[in-house]
């Protein structure tokens, strides 16, 4: 099976497939936690037949239905292999933290030993920022670190 992926600049990710049974599905991750399930017209692939929101527990509790804990188990392997890591993705406010301000006045990676990766701003992703960049509310700012280094930089861009 062809998983195809498409990013959604500020939603999130959507995941499409056929079904064995010929039927088109597809599902949206968002940035906010929740996936969106759709399916779609055999006869028409760009129409919609309907879809579901599902929360996260929904999501968790359908992936166990779904055989999803074969799919846990794996992923507690791969999390061994990769401990100390943390990506968040920090949303900034409408006021205070850095919002009007550089990433280089942050001293981010001076203080936090985090690293910003990215930004997305509206439907635009800007990776590998400079030091003069300019933080806008809303933008949406992808930190990597250690757990302790990425809240630190979330604390100090959000204020």
């Amino acid at each position: 099976m062809d998983i195809f992926e498409t990013p959604l600049p500020g939603v999130g990710v959507r995941y499409e497939f056929t079904a064995e049974g010929g039927d088109h599905v597809g599902v949206v991750v968002r940035r906010d936690g929740k996936r969106d399930l759709a399916f779609y017209d055999r006869e028409d692939p760009d129409a919609c037949r309907g879809t579901v929101e599902l929360s996260e527990g929904d999501s968790g509790k359908l992936a166990d239905l779904l055989g999803g804990t074969n799919i846990i188990a794996r992923l507690e392997d791969l999390r061994h292999t990769i401990v100390g890591l943390a990506i968040e993705w920090v949303t900034m406010p409408a006021v205070g933290g850095l919002v009007g301000r550089s990433l280089a006045e942050g001293r981010i990676r001076t203080e936090t030993s985090a690293s910003i990766v990215a930004v997305i701003r509206g439907d635009q992703g800007i990776p590998g920022i400079e030091p003069s960049f300019i933080f806008e509310p809303g933008d949406v700012v992808l930190v990597l670190g250690s757990d302790e280094a990425v809240d630190r930089a979330a604390a100090i861009l959000t204020g």
